[in-house]
This record gives C-alpha cells, sequence and structure tokens, in this order.
C-alpha cells in the first residue's frame, strides 16, 4: 500500500515519529541544523570522515552534514515511512553516492566493529537505554573516532513545584511517543558516555532559541525559499486537514503544545531546561 493509500484509521495508528514523518517534519531535535554543524564540528568531521546518523528520522540532518562537510553519512532508524522518506530526500539532492539509508535498530547496529570516524545521535538518547545504545555506538566507532549527541537536559537541583512541572511534560511526551522519556541533567550525560568506554567527554549547555541563521540553514538544505514555503504550507494543511478529521490527532496535537510549553515556553520551567551537545573519542 502507497502512503497516499492510508486510511484514516491506518494513519491513526502509526506511531509518532512515522506519523511525523508521513507529513513531512523535517527533523525532531531542539537546536536545528545550527546545533547538527556545531556537534558535526564538535566529532571534527571532515570531507574524509565516514559518519553514521543513529535515529536519523527523514534524513535532513544526514543530508545536510553530507552536504556541509562533504564526508560520507549512512543513516539508520527503525521507523520504515522515515526511511522511505529518507532514501527520497538524498535521491532529491543529488547525495546517492555519499549518503545511504537502511532500517537499523540502535541496541543492534548492522555494522562490523571499527566501522564509522563518528557516531552522531539527535534527540534519540532521550528514549533510549543508555549503557546499552552507547556501548553499541562505541562497538561500531574506529579506535580514535567520536560519539557525539544532542539530547535534551534538565538542571540537577531545581525546585520540587517545577520539578513536577517538568515531569508533567516527561509523561506527555511518553505518552505520545509510546517511550521512555526523562531529562537526564548534564552531568549524567557526561556520566553515561563515560561509562560506555568514551575519554576525553566534553558537554556544552544549551539554550533552546531560534535564530535567522537557523532560517538561513534549513532554507539553504531544503533547496531555496520556494521549497521552503511548499514545505511550510504543506504541514499546515496536513496538520490542519487530521486535526479536523481525527479526534485521535487532535488530542495528540493538544497534548503535544501542552508538553511543548512546558518545556520551551513557560518561563520557569524552560529556564532550566536545554540541550547538551556531548562528545566522547573511543580509546
Amino acid at each position: 500500500m502507497q502512503e497516499n493509500d492510508l486510511s484514516m484509521k491506518e494513519i491513526e495508528d502509526l506511531g509518532y515519529y512515522d506519523f511525523m514523518s508521513y507529513l513531512g517534519v523535517p527533523y525532531f531535535h531542539v537546536g536545528g541544523l545550527t546545533s547538527t554543524e556545531r556537534l558535526a564540528e564538535l566529532c571534527q568531521v571532515n570531507k574524509d570522515s565516514k559518519v553514521l546518523m543513529v535515529g536519523c528520522g527523514t534524513g535532513f540532518s544526514a543530508c545536510f552534514v553530507a552536504q556541509r562537510f562533504g564526508c560520507s553519512v549512512v543513516g539508520v532508524d527503525i521507523a520504515e515511512v522515515s526511511i522511505r522518506k529518507a532514501k527520497e530526500r538524498a535521491k532529491s539532492l543529488g547525495l546517492g553516492e555519499r549518503v545511504e539509508f537502511r532500517m537499523g535498530d540502535a541496541y543492534d547496529l548492522p555494522f562490523e566493529p571499527d566501522t564509522f570516524d563518528v557516531v552522531i545521535t539527535e534527540f534519540v538518547a532521550q528514549f533510549l537505554d543508555t549503557n546499552r545504545a552507547f556501548r553499541e555506538f562505541v562497538r561500531v566507532l574506529k579506535p580514535g573516532g567520536m560519539v557525539g549527541i544532542n539530547e535534551m537536559y534538565m538542571d540537577a537541583d531545581i525546585p520540587p513545584s517545577i520539578a513536577e512541572e517538568i515531569l508533567e511534560a516527561e509523561h506527555i511526551f511518553g505518552e505520545i511517543t509510546q517511550l521512555p522519556f526523562s531529562l537526564p541533567s548534564p552531568e549524567e550525560w557526561k556520566q553515561w558516555l563515560e561509562k560506555a568506554g568514551l575519554s576525553d567527554v566534553q558537554v556544552h549547555k544549551n539554550k533552546i532559541s531560534v535564530s535567522l541563521k537557523e532560517f538561513k540553514l534549513v532554507t539553504r538544505t531544503i533547496g531555496g525559499f520556494g521549497e521552503f514555503a511548499r514545505l511550510f504550507m504543506s504541514l499546515m494543511i496536513g496538520m490542519a486537514r487530521y486535526t479536523i478529521s481525527s479526534k485521535t490527532i487532535r488530542n495528540r496535537f493538544r497534548q503535544l503544545s501542552k508538553g511543548k510549553r512546558i518545556l520551551m515556553r513557560n518561563r520557569s520551567t524552560s529556564k532550566h531546561v536545554g540541550y547538551v551537545l556531548a562528545v566522547g573519542r573511543k580509546v
């Protein structure tokens, strides 16, 4: 069955990320392509690097990294819809020789040991057993290679009332995605990377914001302002259509908006939340 032939019931039954990929959402991680570029720089990506992106989604970041740094990129994701969209994106951008996408599980990556120079994940480890996932990242990494993550965090010491509000948002995102979701502290992210056997671990805290640079990066990566406008309109029309037609999807968007408001827009809670760009080297 083709995507456009899906019934409303089949669309409602899609997992959260499959549904967002179906809509055409280009990426899910906070910080956007600005953070992707900075993370790749911290991982010392260059034209000779072989990069693995775990949880690549629809391939937006993977294609951007290949274009920006001239490297080869392999993206893996457990969601079939995302991989199909990612392959379409790479083909449309003429990146077929440098970008590859395939189905893959973060706990059991389909690669031999010591394959990649860099392993990157964005807003994925948040939902994983980090002990299992990070050790698997290290397994496929060449000696001297880098692991880089872009994940959300919550400050370690915050007032109980604020922690309770953030806990509500964690529950919301867990219910929407049907995946375990919590916000570790920057210190916990550092400890988990070190526990996986990485050295020289650096953790950079960032606050969530939108910049003119991000708009320029997204527009250029999509293919110009015309393509950006087309994608934006397609997303708005799709969201409006399914919100009107489906109570299930309407409730999903309502809850998503509430969770985002707590973590990103409420002044009292958002000041204790952000994202980390963290890197470590395989000995």
